[in-house]
């Protein structure tokens, strides 16, 4: 593996890492300012049938969709922590979407440095927050890139450590993305 120093300008390392933090931060700030606002209509979707599975009640009993269930176990995890409010709901986004920006911190890093991991992770993190792409929103998309960046930071492990459980766990979080969402079958 080529040595990732010499492409990093000699300031990146401790730099790269605080603009993760600041980044982290005012997403934080913006996410908790419009945490309140109404539930789009996939997420009042998603939220009854998170309440539902809350309720005992299996997916698909009493609501139905062509959707896989992931989402619904997703927003019911969320729900059963946060309450069942779309503050609640939009506080559990905030802690997905800050999850799934350290990922892209950390893949970006292992793959070419600690630099382009920070432009990448930053990049996203002000990309998810925009409303063409209803970044706002905590639709299944927030929880398919979640599950597949950490399937593909395992996957990553596992190449250079070679450790046959880290193989396992990647294909399991990478099942997950697509029980989240069929569209993540391209991962």
């Amino acid at each position: 593996m080529q040595d990732r120093s010499r492409l990093q300008p000699p300031s990146a390392k401790p730099w790269a890492l605080l603009s993760v933090i600041a980044v982290l931060i005012f997403v934080a700030f913006v996410r908790l300012r419009v945490a309140d606002v109404p539930l789009e209509r996939d997420e009042g979707e998603y939220g009854y049938a998170g309440q539902l599975i809350l309720h005992g009640v299996p997916p698909y009993a009493l609501a139905y969709n062509m959707k896989f269930p992931g989402t619904y176990y997703a927003y019911a995890a969320i729900l059963a922590v946060f309450g069942h409010t779309p503050w609640g709901i939009h506080v559990g986004l905030l802690l997905v979407n800050a999850a799934t920006i350290l990922l892209v911190f950390a893949v970006g890093r292992r793959l070419l440095g600690a630099y382009s991991g920070a432009v990448a992770a930053v990049s996203f993190a002000i990309l998810s927050l925009d409303r063409w792409v209803y970044g706002v929103f905590a639709h299944a998309t927030h929880f398919v890139v979640l599950a597949a960046l950490a399937a593909l930071w395992l996957l990553l492990s596992a190449l250079e450590s070679e450790r046959r459980v880290l193989y396992f766990w990647s294909g399991v979080l990478l099942g997950i993305s697509v029980l989240m969402k069929q569209h993540a079958i391209f991962f």
